[in-house]
């Protein structure tokens, strides 16, 4: 009886030590998982802080590309009436 007793405290006492072990393994686990994130945050709160000036640095690129290719627009105009504009005065002077 006596041996049955503490064969069974033996089984309980082994079945809380890997309880225990596992307990200490998720906990670990854990903290790895949390220094992650940790880690994260920092590289996304630092990102999230820059992120306004690169949008506005983006912006105003942005509206100087568009500048620049409106003033290619209008300068593409004029050499489009200029070589209209040669072109109808050699006609001209062909008649002539």
């Amino acid at each position: 009886m006596i041996f049955l007793i503490v064969a069974i405290n033996l089984l309980i006492t082994l079945l809380n030590i890997y309880i225990a072990i596992r307990i200490w393994q998720l906990r670990l686990l854990v903290a790895r998982i949390t220094s992650i994130l940790n880690n994260y945050e920092s590289y996304f709160r630092a990102l999230l802080r820059i992120a306004p000036k690169i949008i506005y640095r983006g912006q105003n690129n942005i509206e100087q590309v568009r500048l620049r290719y409106q003033l290619w627009q209008w300068q593409m105009i004029k050499i489009k009436q200029l070589i209209w504009l040669l072109n109808q005065s050699y006609r001209i002077w062909r008649k002539i």
